[in-house]
């Protein structure tokens, strides 16, 4: 899918709600805003992963293209990560260390490692969105309804998997299905009906004990605002240092926790903590996406090379 400006807004928006929510929770937050945050940010990001995915293109690409272009895009700047976390964390290295990496990760980077899972089930099952659909729905439902949706690995063994990487298969296949069906515009108004009805009933159980409400009410919620994505698209909105934070957004996700750690133990406070991170965050960014080697470890996305000056025109012979 063509670049959007509507969807680097989103993604841009989604990093920063993700960035003030973790900031909330390191400052022991715990409010309404932050319980709601919680419950679309994630999802939605997944969702917009889904809906950009050229599916033609990861089904067509040779083994070696496919495992070339996510590497440099995905892997290589997470695994960087993954290192300079769990050395800062203090983590003791063992032989497991690659497993709990790759399919336990510690923090926030679960997300790398579960998107490129999904993206691998697009290729491997070479069905259409809405049988994908059909095929991650009751997955992510049972994992859902199994183990709830707090974080943690189903199951104790070596190969076990967290269960993020099984709970957000409907949200991505979703997500698909609104890129490549486009659901008529009379349809929108009832979408904006759902996540509307899924958001209300979601903050309703704030500080509730009802689990089993929990499920149907991010759905609805998730689901809701995933089925807007073509409108919203069709609107071509911008906000150029939003935008910037959406097209750079790998580069935000990974790396806000550690500017954010960095930046409490100054003693500031959150919103002071939020807003100096995000600068600096800007700043690092600028600085990463110099030369070749750093955007492939930090993330960010290359500086666009200038073009060469034009050379003046030969004169014609006489």
């Amino acid at each position: 899918m063509a670049k959007n400006p509507t969807i680097d807004l989103l993604k841009g928006v989604l990093i920063l709600l993700v960035m003030g929510g973790h900031v909330m929770e390191l400052t022991g937050g715990h409010d309404l805003v932050l319980w709601v945050g919680s419950g679309f940010r994630m999802p939605m990001m997944v969702g917009i992963s889904g809906y950009l995915l050229n599916i033609n293109r990861t089904r067509s690409d040779s083994a070696s293209t496919l495992f070339s272009r996510y590497g440099r895009r995905m892997l290589l700047p997470w695994a960087f990560a993954g290192i300079v976390y769990m050395l800062a964390g203090g983590e003791a290295l063992h032989w497991t260390l690659p497993f709990d990496l790759l399919f336990r990760p510690p923090f926030h980077l679960w997300y790398v490692p579960a998107l490129f899972f999904l993206i691998m089930l697009t290729r491997l099952l070479p069905f259409s969105p809405l049988v994908l659909l059909a095929i991650g729905t009751p997955v992510s439902l049972a994992v859902m309804y199994g183990f709830g949706l707090g974080h943690g690995p189903v199951g104790d063994g070596l190969l076990s998997l967290d269960s993020r990487f099984l709970r957000y298969p409907i949200y991505f296949f979703f997500g698909m299905l609104m890129a490549e069906r486009r659901i008529s515009m009379r349809y929108l108004p009832i979408a904006l009906m759902v996540a509307v009805l899924g958001l209300l009933w979601w903050s309703g159980l704030y500080d509730g004990d009802n689990e089993l409400a929990f499920v149907p009410a991010r759905l609805l919620m998730c689901l809701g605002l995933i089925a807007l994505l073509p409108m919203l698209s069709a609107l071509r909105l911008e906000c150029a240092p939003v935008n910037a934070i959406g097209r750079d957004s790998l580069f935000f996700y990974l790396w806000h926790p550690l500017i954010m750690g960095g930046m409490m133990m100054t003693g500031v406070g959150p919103v002071a903590t939020l807003a100096l991170s995000i600068l600096l965050l800007a700043f690092a960014n600028r600085l990463t996406a110099r030369g070749t080697l750093l955007p492939l470890l930090f993330g960010s996305v290359p500086e666009r090379q200038s073009a060469p000056p034009a050379l003046p025109a030969a004169p014609l012979p006489a």
